[in-house]
């Protein structure tokens, strides 16, 4: 059996308390609040952590005062952020087992002097992941991406957006120096496209050294 998180308990037992305190039953608080049994049962036990508004729909039918109220709200984003860390960890222990990926042979952007050739870049990054469909990727990418934005960029030959290609090399699996190299190479890209560049000493359409 799951162990249950501490933070949920402490705002399950927070919130026990404050009911029991006014002589609710959960039957009681479900129909004030206009939720159902089950989720002020789930909240109750500490199963579920709940968003902002239910939680807001509970205490006010519970009539917390103020410093009571305090208290739980702070209970809650305690909980809702050790959730979050419980959701990225799991994505990232999913995203890992879910296809090999090599530690070595990682394309290399450093050479790289247009926007296309940048382009072309990411398409062998996919193929180095394994060619992850697009529904993979984009399930990958938190929300980043979308399998549509994926396609179009992969099919330009310009610049793609900075938050994109950021988000689709990390679902691709590269990671920090190697995502450095990358960053570096389109800022270097887009820097020449303007007259920015004249800023930046010894700034040339590719290189082959970084850092």
């Amino acid at each position: 059996m799951a162990v249950m998180p501490e933070k949920n308990r402490k705002l399950a037992l927070a919130l026990r308390d404050l009911a029991r305190a006014s002589e609710y039953s959960l039957d009681t608080v479900a129909q004030g609040s206009g939720l159902t049994l089950s989720t002020v049962t789930d909240v109750f036990s500490g199963r579920v952590v709940p968003n902002r508004e239910t939680l807001d729909r509970i205490l006010q039918h519970l009539g917390a005062p103020k410093s009571q109220y305090a208290l739980i709200l702070s209970l809650h984003r305690e909980a809702r952020a050790e959730l979050d860390s419980r959701r990225a960890r799991r994505s990232e222990i999913s995203f890992r087992s879910d296809i090999p990926l090599p530690q070595f042979g990682q394309p290399d952007p450093l050479t790289v002097a247009t926007p296309a050739q940048f382009v072309e870049a990411l398409r062998a990054v996919r193929i180095w992941a394994g060619s992850p469909s697009l529904r993979t990727l984009e399930a990958r990418g938190r929300g980043r991406l979308s399998k549509s934005s994926i396609g179009a960029m992969l099919k330009a030959d310009e610049l793609p957006k900075y938050e994109r290609f950021v988000a689709y090399l990390y679902a691709c699996g590269i990671r920090e120096k190697n995502l450095d190299v990358w960053v570096f190479t389109w800022r270097r890209l887009k820097a020449l496209q303007g007259p920015e560049s004249q800023w930046m000493p010894n700034l040339t359409s590719s290189t082959t050294s970084f850092g």
